[in-house]
């Protein structure tokens, strides 16, 4: 088993939340000792709070505000469900407590204006585990793209359906442009339950799809080659080339990811710049790499990897997506200058639910387990409420 030095300059790290993605969060961070130490984890549920805790080697709380005063913490994990971001954040910078949240980074852009408006105010850093731009794979479309290989680029196709925003980070990534323009649909009732066509400021045209059947899947068209999900298509000679991961094959008791590569391009290739940490996946690098951007960021005053402007850029694209589709399919400009109907319609029906709009929502009102019922679910997941939407 790896064990590491904790170092005197590690940073206290607090967990809020301790679900699934928080032991994800948990188990990255017990191999990253030399800059983090976990100090508490709180949850609502007493239970999950003390299991999460002896996995972390740290104390269990039940209540935010008693663990922020009891403990020193420099960094604090907010990974609840996305209604409840934009209040941990806001208590979270009035306390000078720097914080990494998991996607996505609200449930409307007035939410997550909310939340970065918090941390400039404060003199807080607000870094966001977004882990599809960040994964190695995703890391070699980029520079594959950045390199010329595809030669010009055309044109996009994305899919994803188990959180969009995931997928527009991915394609803003590759290409590096952000959009002018989205004429956004609701298609019958089908495979596909919302479709997109976005326009970006470097004249590039793509489609966006939240596609049942093609699930989590997108391409990248140039004049010289494609990126189909793992592959790369050259049309001269019309050879193709799979994306690999790669893993060592020494004596180590576990092998380590050295990078990602194409299998016969070898100059196309990007190297594991976490080599040093035993993290076992592309998705473990991924969160390392956003706590590792906190903590340079916090010590070296690098700038975030990521960052909320980021993961604000893919909600809003997201958010005009649906205020198109919700208004027949008319032109949406970007940047949005005020708050969208769309947004104003899940503000009201999480008022209708729980009795209050999310954007007055206080840490008091936390105290109880939210839960996403069916009409709320769907506006959140899909922008619609004639289908369900399972979780």
């Amino acid at each position: 088993m790896f064990h590491s030095v904790m170092r005197m300059d590690a940073l206290n790290a607090g967990i809020i939340g301790a679900g699934k993605r928080s032991m994800a969060h948990i188990n990255t961070l017990l191999k990253l000792r030399d800059k983090f130490k976990i100090t508490a984890v709180c949850d609502i549920n007493g239970e999950r709070a003390e299991s999460a805790a002896r996995m972390a080697e740290a104390k269990p709380y039940t209540n935010l505000l008693k663990m922020l005063s009891n403990e020193r913490i420099d960094v604090c994990l907010i990974a609840i469900q996305a209604e409840g971001h934009h209040v941990i954040a806001k208590t979270l910078a009035e306390r000078g407590v720097h914080f990494i949240t998991e996607t996505p980074l609200a449930i409307t852009l007035a939410c997550a204006n909310q939340m970065i408006e918090a941390a400039r105010d404060s003199g807080v850093l607000l870094e966001v585990s977004e882990n599809v731009p960040r994964w190695l794979n995703e890391r070699l479309k980029q520079k594959i793209v950045s390199s010329g290989l595809l030669g010009e680029v055309r044109g996009f196709y994305l899919s994803y359906v188990s959180g969009s925003y995931h997928g527009i980070a991915a394609i803003r990534s590759i290409i590096g442009a952000e959009a002018e323009s989205v004429i956004g649909e609701h298609p019958p009732k089908d495979s596909v339950l919302e479709r997109a066509e976005i326009l970006l400021l470097n004249g590039v045209k793509g489609l966006y799809e939240f596609n049942r059947e093609k699930g989590n899947y997108w391409e990248i068209i140039g004049t010289k080659g494609a990126l189909r999900g793992s592959e790369l298509y050259m049309y001269d000679g019309y050879r193709k080339f799979k994306i690999q991961i790669d893993i060592s094959s020494g004596q180590q008791e576990k092998p380590r990811i050295l990078g990602a590569k194409l299998d016969a391009l070898p100059e196309i290739y990007v190297r594991n710049h976490l080599e040093e940490y035993p993290l076992d996946n592309v998705d473990e690098i991924a969160i390392a790499d956003a706590w590792l951007s906190l903590y340079n960021a916090i010590k070296y005053g690098k700038p975030l990897t990521y960052g909320a402007e980021n993961a604000r850029r893919d909600l809003e694209l997201l958010m005009a997506i649906r205020e198109s589709a919700l208004h027949g399919g008319v032109k949406i400009n970007l940047p949005l200058k005020e708050i969208t109907d769309y947004e104003r319609i899940i503000h009201e029906e999480f008022a209708k639910i729980y009795g209050i709009n999310p954007l007055l929502l206080e840490p008091k009102h936390l105290e109880i387990e939210y839960t996403l019922p069916g009409k709320l679910r769907s506006l959140m997941y899909c922008g619609r409420v004639d289908v369900e939407i399972k979780i």
